[in-house]
């Protein structure tokens, strides 16, 4: 595995159905909360896997303190490709992505597990919580939703949410591109391209702990090319059809 620098996996001989997916860069605060939380809510039928994104700090220490699987990138790759790598190592029909930094309630995860029985994808707005989003990122967040909504028809009513889950082969069939946080904008797009059955169970969304790693105009910049390029690359491929 040339992409990483170090990895640890760990022995589940039960049948995985879910696996939980937590990228995580310089997150050695959050980390151990939010695994320490998940491990008192989860059973056998599901796998963690952690994947430090190149990390200066302890977080990868931290991981090892849990039975989770550990996959860790050299470098720093973004988001997106932590949560594709990830993908890759994931022996569940059903995978879930949460943050790292203790943002969103980790005991919304079995219900969506459970609506995960039922839908395609199941997506956790952040219905609550909204002062803990800065003003301008909630600002950003409104009109790049609107836009999402315009031009490719997803309902999401937050397609910026950190905490979700699909079906892993819908996941693999997307293709997706985005290295940074642009991801969820695109499994979003393309969740509603591929008419996904799509369920929203609302959350509280909570202060982080550590160091916020979004970039307001630099992120929001990049997620507004992704809805703009998604909607040329769909307008394309109608032509052809």
């Amino acid at each position: 595995m040339k992409s990483f620098k170090g990895s640890r996996d760990v022995e589940n001989t039960a049948y995985i159905r879910t696996s939980i997916i937590i990228p995580a860069y310089k997150e050695e605060e959050g980390l151990p909360i939010v695994l320490g939380k998940l491990f008192k809510l989860i059973d056998d039928s599901y796998e963690v896997i952690v994947v430090d994104d190149g990390s200066p700090d302890k977080t990868s220490e931290k991981a090892f303190d849990f039975p989770c699987k550990l996959v860790r990138h050299e470098q720093n790759r973004g988001k997106g490709e932590a949560m594709k790598t990830g993908a890759r190592q994931a022996q569940g029909e059903n995978i879930i992505f949460i943050d790292a930094d203790d943002t969103y309630p980790v005991e919304a995860i079995p219900g969506i597990a459970k609506g995960l029985e039922n839908f395609d994808m199941v997506v956790a707005p952040r219905t609550k919580g909204k002062e803990n989003i800065p003003c301008f990122n909630r600002i950003g967040n409104f009109i790049l939703a609107s836009l999402i909504r315009l031009l490719h028809g997803s309902r999401v009513t937050d397609p910026f949410s950190g905490l979700y889950g699909l079906k892993k082969a819908y996941f693999e069939r997307m293709q997706l591109s985005s290295q940074g946080f642009s991801i969820e904008t695109e499994i979003t797009i393309k969740a509603a391209r591929m008419k996904l059955r799509v369920a929203e169970t609302g959350i509280e969304y909570k202060p982080r702990l550590g160091k916020q790693k979004l970039g307001s105009l630099k992120d929001g910049w990049r997620i507004l090319k992704t809805i703009l390029n998604e909607k040329i690359r769909s307008s394309n491929i109608a032509k052809l059809e």
